[in-house]
């Protein structure tokens, strides 16, 4: 049995981000999770053994005092998985232009400022060429066709890819960067049956995968060396 690892995930408070951090619970791993707000998901999660720290990835402040805390609780960082996610339309942006801040602070600046300070606060080694240290954003297999409703939200999930491009060149050989970019993985309780079926007819695989899979491509971005720069889809092969 291979050393119980500790991962740092943000928006560990519902869907893909609680999922992901049960799953790594219950292999044994040490699970740090930042949330913006302390849900039922959340205190579930820190039953189970999760660390739970409060983040608003918009405010420097706060991004600063979770790398303090995290340094204080551990001398050992294996992987961050820069998960929290907001979704606003155009039409919520063009009302609310804190709304496009929000996008670009969560999707983009925050995952930089939280990956660089982490790094220097808790710096990644390198053995035999081979890096010490995961980084993954988790992006949207869309973001680089785009989407006529969500401008924002699709160019704030391409800048992410960006920066994890740049990320794996600045911070080689010590640690790597990917992204993995989801498609649907799982239907909201209010969408309809006719939703339901019309989203999952643009699919090549018609079926809602769950969270499971995002989990399943983490654990192959862990154990595959090699990776670095990388973008991974998972979509179901959508064809639109």
């Amino acid at each position: 049995m291979s050393a119980p690892r500790t991962l740092l995930i943000t928006g560990i408070g519902r869907r893909i981000g609680e999922q992901l951090a049960a799953h790594y619970l219950a292999q044994g791993d040490r699970v740090i999770g930042s949330y913006h707000t302390h849900t039922e998901a959340v205190a579930r999660l820190e039953a189970q053994g999760l660390i739970a720290l409060p983040c608003d990835l918009t405010q420097a402040a706060d991004i600063a005092s979770l790398v303090t805390c995290i340094t204080q609780t551990t001398a050992q960082l294996d992987a961050i998985v820069h998960n929290a996610s907001v979704w606003f339309d155009d039409a919520t942006c063009a009302t609310d232009p804190d709304k496009i801040h929000a996008l670009y602070a969560v999707h983009v600046t925050g995952p930089i400022a939280l990956t660089l300070q982490l790094h220097a606060a808790l710096p990644a080694q390198a053995q035999r060429g081979q890096a010490g240290r995961l980084v993954a954003f988790i992006t949207d297999a869309q973001c680089l066709s785009g989407g006529s409703a969500h401008a924002h939200y699709f160019a704030s999930k391409a800048a992410a890819e960006s920066a994890a491009r740049s990320l794996a060149k600045k911070l080689k050989p010590h640690t790597r960067v990917n992204t993995i970019a989801p498609g649907l993985i799982m239907f909201h309780p209010h969408d309809t049956v006719t939703e339901r079926q019309q989203r999952l007819s643009l699919n090549l695989l018609p079926f809602e995968p769950s969270p499971t899979v995002i989990a399943q491509t983490l654990d192959y971005l862990l154990a595959c060396p090699a990776l670095d720069g990388a973008r991974i889809v998972v979509d179901c092969g959508y064809t639109t």
